[in-house]
């Protein structure tokens, strides 16, 4: 399928979802996260907030585990330049003052901005990828772009609500494949 089509589709399917199925994979999700992936050498984590209205995953079951957990882990979220198409990583702590930004994508008023270099670990948010890792997001790039500024050996993560499709068609060379992807209790490493 070429993006385009798998992001209409996924868009539509995953807007039918009802909040208490949502929470659940988000859950699940959160906990297949901790089971699975290794976090003892890392030090910083970089993690989406999702859109409420656009039905994505709620991290929030991850980030408070790993600032309850993890207290030595530095948690870092996004902060959208909208007219350029990137992100840019700051520090998230509890006292963190959170302003919904004009695509209601939660971001941080005033915090200290995380170097890309930092960053170990990176979940990424998506509406769907295929077996070989590459996602399919809204289509613009954020996180492609933002994924090129991070170091060589930087973890992907993936988080989606729904299990990969074979083959998505358009893949161009600027596409950054994730290393693994979670759907619920599920891990898909590429």
């Amino acid at each position: 399928m070429r993006k385009k089509d798998v992001r209409a589709h996924f868009i539509k399917v995953r807007n039918e979802l009802f909040a208490e199925e949502l929470d659940a994979l988000s859950r699940d999700a959160a906990d297949c996260f901790f089971n699975n992936i290794d976090l003892t050498n890392v030090k910083c984590i970089h993690i989406f907030l999702p859109i409420a209205l656009k039905s994505e995953l709620n991290t929030k079951y991850i980030i408070d585990r790993l600032w309850r957990e993890y207290p030595e882990i530095d948690v870092s979220i996004p902060k959208s330049d909208l007219v350029h198409h990137t992100i840019e990583s700051y520090y998230f702590t509890p006292q963190t003052v959170l302003e919904d930004n004009p695509w209601k994508i939660p971001e941080p008023v005033h915090a200290d901005p995380t170097p890309h270099e930092r960053i170990d670990l990176v979940v990424v948010p998506l509406l769907a990828f295929d077996r070989r890792g590459y996602r399919v997001g809204y289509g613009k790039g954020f996180y492609d772009k933002f994924l090129a500024t991070c170091r060589k050996d930087v973890l992907r993560i993936g988080l989606s609500c729904f299990p990969p499709i074979d083959h998505i068609e358009d893949v161009e060379p600027f596409d950054i494949p994730m290393d693994c992807c979670i759907v619920g209790k599920d891990l898909y490493t590429f």
